[in-house]
């Protein structure tokens, strides 16, 4: 079995695009053109090596593995903006000692 792993910034688009109920306005709120959306769901598609969406009408409808890759995504991202705020919000403690010889900062 192969390892996938996925982009963090594709199964964003997936998401907002699901959230929205429209991939052109999660194109226009991430700032992407409508294109490279599609080229990222493509991608997504390619990364889970099934189809993700399908035609529904005039729009698109998640597959079966479409549910299941929407849930994963949303906990997915939480996590990563859970672990960035984590780190985002460590203080520094403690003291750096720093060495020079005498000589450094004469001319």
């Amino acid at each position: 079995m192969r390892r996938v792993t996925f982009d963090l910034d594709v199964l964003r688009t997936f998401v907002t695009g699901m959230e929205l109920g429209s991939f052109a306005k999660a194109a226009e709120r991430l700032g992407r053109s409508t294109s490279a959306v599609s080229a990222q769901l493509k991608k997504l598609e390619e990364q889970a090596a099934t189809p993700v969406l399908r035609k529904a009408g005039r729009g698109l409808a998640l597959t079966e593995a479409g549910e299941t890759m929407l849930g994963y995504a949303r906990r997915l991202i939480e996590l990563n903006d859970e672990a960035a705020s984590a780190i985002r919000d460590v203080e520094l403690e403690g003291w750096v000692r720093l060495g020079l010889q005498e000589d450094f900062g004469e001319a």
